[in-house]
């Protein structure tokens, strides 16, 4: 069984990030990729494979990243970004809670919110930003890997650390002087002093 699914986009990064992504998700050696960009950007898969129902999961998984594709492009001011295009853009060093780049959003006055496996965001923030965060903060957590910090303190850290500019070592001064972090008892661990979302009001507080 043969299938030939013809795709339109806006312009060559769509394009090049749909076809990164087919490449990513769909290992077969039966799906064949060709562009055209002679009149308007268009992209041609073809899916060839026994048995026919492969052909038909592979024809929808594909309709599924051209959809998230077409979120991006905005509607009525809200952008929308799935996180497996973020992930599998990013180069990343260190697993990092995807969340996180939720906060670090409205710490810059960012209207966004997660939706499930989606970020959709009011304002015309860029892929190339989100993966840009989501390259920041795996460098910062790979930083961080070996040292005693609990999961939220090093989140208030990562922030800190990615709107200042500031170095993991003086960022952790820094939060120490102003008492969002403390030791924990007699030991080295670096524990949040407060809860997390009084800590991201005083975070705001002091990069402002």
């Amino acid at each position: 069984m043969r299938r030939e699914i013809v795709f339109t986009f806006n312009n060559m990064n769509e394009a090049l990030t749909f076809m990164e992504m087919v490449t990513s998700k769909i290992k077969s050696k039966e799906i064949l990729i060709r562009y055209d960009t002679g009149n308007g950007i268009r992209v041609w898969v073809s899916i060839q494979g026994e048995p026919p129902h492969e052909v038909s999961l592979y024809s929808m998984e594909i309709r599924k990243i051209y959809n998230d594709i077409k979120l991006m492009r905005g509607k009525s001011g809200v952008y929308t970004y799935d996180i497996s295009i973020i992930l599998n853009k990013a180069r990343l060093s260190a697993a990092i809670p995807i969340d996180l780049v939720i906060d670090i959003l409205h710490m810059k006055g960012i209207n966004a919110e997660m939706e499930g496996s989606k970020i959709r965001i009011v304002g015309s923030t860029t892929l190339e930003e989100l993966v840009g965060i989501a390259e920041e903060l795996s460098r910062v957590y790979g930083e961080m890997i070996d040292m005693e910090i609990s999961a939220q303190a090093k989140r208030v850290i990562a922030i800190y650390s990615l709107l200042t500019g500031k170095g993991i070592k003086d960022s952790i001064k820094d939060l120490l002087e102003q008492g969002l972090l403390s030791r924990y008892g007699d030991t080295e661990l670096l524990v949040l002093s407060m809860d997390y979302k009084h800590a991201l009001l005083r975070l705001q507080e002091l990069i402002e």
